[in-house]
């Protein structure tokens, strides 16, 4: 069966590769320290471990939680991002619980990027900043991260043709 050639554009996953490559050197007797995905390379503490096991004793976490995630977590999660970073979030309007970033980040283009559409991606990223954007057959617009701008995007330097087809440079406009 032939894939799409949307599926084409999709470069090896980055991720795969690295274990590759980590495994690689460990069989040639290199002791790695793997910065990669950000999987745990020790054990859950123990008290962790007793709290999970407690809680699947309880009914009430035997069913599929809202769609949006208990208004519990998210009220957690908004009082966390005031006491932080001083950012205040609506937890009923403002914050969504995902299974991890990759699923947010992946599918956020679908509700907001339209084929052809610029999408101002940070490099170097996650890969599925570029992911999501092929997927909704966006362009991906690579800003440099550097050492010198603190890694943060110089959107000085983006070229008002590029800033012009970019959803932010929309967003901005209306």
């Amino acid at each position: 069966m032939e894939i799409s050639e949307r599926l084409k554009k999709v470069p090896p996953y980055l991720f795969v590769e690295l274990d590759r490559l980590k495994n690689e050197k460990k069989e040639q007797g290199v002791d790695v320290i793997d910065l990669g995905i950000g999987d745990p390379d020790i054990p859950t503490p123990s008290e962790i471990v007793e709290v999970a096991k407690r809680a699947l004793e309880k009914k009430e976490y035997h069913r599929y939680p809202s769609n949006l995630g208990s208004l519990f977590f998210r009220k957690a999660v908004a009082d966390y991002m005031k006491k932080r970073f001083g950012v205040i979030f609506d937890p009923e309007k403002e914050i969504l619980a995902l299974i991890g970033s990759k699923e947010g980040i992946a599918h956020f283009p679908i509700g907001f990027v339209n084929p052809g559409d610029v999408v101002l991606c940070p490099d170097p990223a996650y890969p599925v900043y570029y992911l999501g954007t092929i997927f909704t057959e966006g362009i991906p617009y690579y800003m440099p991260l550097t050492w010198e701008n603190e890694f943060l995007p110089d959107l000085g330097k983006i070229p008002q043709g590029i800033l012009r087809k970019s959803k932010n440079y929309l967003a901005k406009l209306s």
